[in-house]
């Protein structure tokens, strides 16, 4: 009976991130993008693919690093499974679902749901600062020469990777915010380091595709770089933050909108924001779908990644004993 059950909750699931989706897709000015498809855009078009698929792929990256830091042994397709899957959650308003998605699927990683709770809020923290702090990079564009004072707004991107310690911490406050247990296990300090240089590797490259994008609208590539890269780390993080609004739809796109005008005219920015809602939720799907599908294929039936057994097994003359993973630096 539970089987079903939970058979048709994930069934439902996949139904509604795919109708979230369709809605997505079916609201966007298709009219506004025909200089785009012109045959000399196209080879732009195709780096604006590629740098937002690999960034995506960083943003996995960093998260995994969280939770093999948190005790997990888990190979790279099994998280990316567990990414991928909560990833396009992020369809459906409010961010409940992907929490919900991530907690179930942590149980087959050694994860507890407590220990994903607590990883779910400090991967949140630092895709967030990471982001705003790329998000500087258009502050010259857009705020002009006064702009420099607002560097220091890097500072607790720093704070925080020379003091990882700080992460449980803030958890720990969350955690008593909303009334939940706080988490016992702590992330090594090794594990957020990488997680802070993975996700900021992923906001660099995921935003260079609006540059691209810019560029083939007419903008000037050198003077265009850092104001397209940081518009959109910056909108991004904005939009994400509302949470009653799937994937940021329409925030991201006033926020980008409004940076992208100091370089380009008013019509080609509109242009470039709508292209980009569009290629970010065609590659995210893509770049899931296909992520989703290999691990299918590489992950074996007992749930093992390749030869990789996920529970360390240890041994002595009498008795053969699971422990269950342990911390990975």
């Amino acid at each position: 009976m539970i089987a079903k059950l939970r058979a048709v909750l994930t069934a439902v699931a996949v139904l509604t991130v795919a109708a979230f989706v369709v809605l997505t897709l079916k609201d966007q000015d298709w009219a506004l993008l025909a200089t785009l498809t012109e045959p000399r855009a196209l080879l732009l078009i195709g780096a604006a693919i590629v740098t937002n698929a690999v960034g995506l792929w960083f943003g996995m990256l960093s998260w995994r690093a969280l939770v093999v830091g948190f005790g997990s042994r888990a190979g790279v397709w099994e998280g990316a499974r567990i990414f991928f899957v909560g990833f396009l959650a992020k369809f459906v308003p409010g961010r409940v679902w992907t929490l919900l998605a991530n907690m179930r699927m942590g149980r087959t990683v050694g994860i507890t749901p407590a220990q994903m709770a607590a990883l779910y809020v400090l991967n949140i923290a630092i895709a967030s600062l990471t982001g705003l702090m790329t998000g500087l990079l258009a502050a010259p564009s857009v705020f002009g020469g006064n702009s420099v004072w607002m560097a220091l707004a890097a500072l607790p991107v720093v704070v925080f990777f020379a003091r990882p310690g700080l992460a449980h911490r803030l958890t720990g406050v969350a955690a008593r915010l909303l009334r939940r247990p706080e988490p016992v296990t702590r992330a090594p300090d090794g594990s957020v380091r990488r997680a802070i240089t993975m996700q900021t590797l992923s906001w660099l490259m995921s935003s260079t595709h609006v540059w691209f994008l810019a560029i083939a609208m007419g903008a000037s590539p050198l003077s265009s770089l850092l104001a397209c890269v940081g518009a959109f780390a910056g909108a991004a993080v904005i939009g994400y933050l509302m949470v009653l609004v799937p994937d940021g739809l329409g925030v991201r796109e006033a926020i980008l909108l409004a940076a992208l005008t100091g370089v380009l005219p008013l019509p080609a920015a509109g242009s470039v924001v709508l292209a980009s809602r569009l290629l970010c939720t065609v590659t995210e799907i893509a770049v899931a779908g296909a992520a989703l599908l290999v691990a299918h294929l590489r992950i074996r039936p007992d749930g093992n990644q390749g030869d990789e057994p996920r529970w360390r097994i240890s041994t002595s003359q009498s008795s053969s004993t699971t422990t269950p993973p342990t911390s990975a630096a």
